[in-house]
């Protein structure tokens, strides 16, 4: 019997040592478990930031595009608009040679027709003039006619 104890013994105590090694293994897994889950939550909150930074130089990127392009229409649109005053100008210029264009033509149409009238106005001038010599000839005539009747009768 006293094997027996002996063995029992020898069992209990072998059997309470490796619940000791199996408690410590536990607990090293537990540590290391929780050592793995800090470093997937680590690698995890390090993918966020990334994404997150990856995001947001993205949406910079983005906004600089934008606001390039919005300066881009901006200076065509003042572009266009420069060729439009300047298209404007020149029509107005255009407009003001012709006006003076048809001005000068108009004086000089003037002109013309004063020219014209005057040429008129002295021909029948002459023309008056040579009727009132005409006139006064016929005057005198008659009156020589008139005398050469009166000596006819007086004969």
């Amino acid at each position: 019997m006293k094997k027996i104890m002996l063995s029992f013994m020898a069992g209990v105590c072998l059997a309470g040592f490796s619940s000791l090694t199996f408690a410590d293994e536990l607990g090293q897994m537990k540590e290391d478990m929780k050592g793995e889950t800090g470093k997937m939550q680590s690698d995890m909150k390090s993918g966020k930031d990334k994404m997150e930074g990856d995001v947001k130089a993205e949406q910079k990127k983005m906004k600089a595009d934008a606001k390039a392009e919005q300066e881009k229409m901006k200076a065509d649109a003042k572009a266009q608009q420069n060729k439009m005053k300047a298209e404007q100008k020149k029509m107005k210029e255009d407009a003001k040679a012709e006006q003076k264009k048809m001005k000068a033509d108009a004086k000089a149409e003037q002109a013309k027709m004063k020219a014209d009238m005057k040429s008129k106005s002295d021909t029948m001038k002459k023309n008056e003039d040579a009727m009132k010599g005409e006139v006064k000839g016929m005057n005198e005539e008659m009156k020589g006619m008139g005398e050469d009747m009166k000596g006819m009768a007086g004969k």
